[in-house]
């Protein structure tokens, strides 16, 4: 006899999957649009996380982790497109090229988004998100001025491991610390050498 939750579960992973479809297509459409084309990023970078998200879902009821879905990733635009959705203004100095990595898409944008919302929502003021190059690797910092400590509550912190989790699947390193007065998230993540930089 099932699982009357787990067949719950199903029913909502299911449901969840056409939707995500149908939004992957209207973001096809408006890539079409160049005045639309950074829209299309920031939709596309959070279809991919709830890919992945549906994609764990799944894994979750058979009793074993999602599979790794590594393919060679343009960075930048998926750091842009993970800009949408958080409540603070964001700016971008990205000074690191086009590099590409090889890592699960949705698993970055997991990372970039949790990232962001965490400095939305426990730092005060403008985000600044920073690209940089470093031998062998792209560097992405996140900063923004730290808010005073305040009691933690529930899950909190949950984005932050599933971050640094995201960066370990991608051989590469998540860190946090402070300069300034600033909080900065620092994912340092390998470039694939045998590409160049420029799409």
């Amino acid at each position: 006899m099932s699982d009357p939750a787990w067949e719950r579960v199903a029913d909502a992973e299911h449901e969840l999957r056409g939707p995500a479809a149908a939004l992957g297509m209207l973001a096809e459409r408006i890539r079409r649009d160049p005045e639309a084309r950074a829209y299309a990023d920031s939709l596309d970078a959070q279809l991919a996380r709830l890919g992945t998200a549906l994609d764990d879902l799944a894994a979750a009821r058979g009793g074993g982790p999602a599979p790794g879905r590594s393919a060679t990733v343009q960075l930048e635009p998926l750091a842009r497109g993970a800009f949408e959705g958080v409540g603070a203004e964001v700016t971008a100095d990205w000074r690191a090229g086009r590099p590409r990595v090889v890592a699960d898409r949705g698993r970055l944008a997991q990372a970039l988004g949790n990232l962001l919302a965490n400095a939305d929502e426990h730092g005060e003021g403008p985000i600044e998100v920073r690209g940089r190059r470093v031998p062998g690797a792209v560097r992405v910092e996140i900063r923004n001025r730290a808010r005073p400590a305040r009691p933690r509550h529930g899950d909190r912190g949950r984005g932050l491991l599933i971050a640094r989790a995201a960066a370990a699947s991608a051989g590469g390193r998540l860190e946090l610390a402070e300069e300034g007065g600033q909080v900065v998230a620092i994912l340092e993540l390998p470039v694939e050498d045998s590409r160049p930089d420029a799409a």
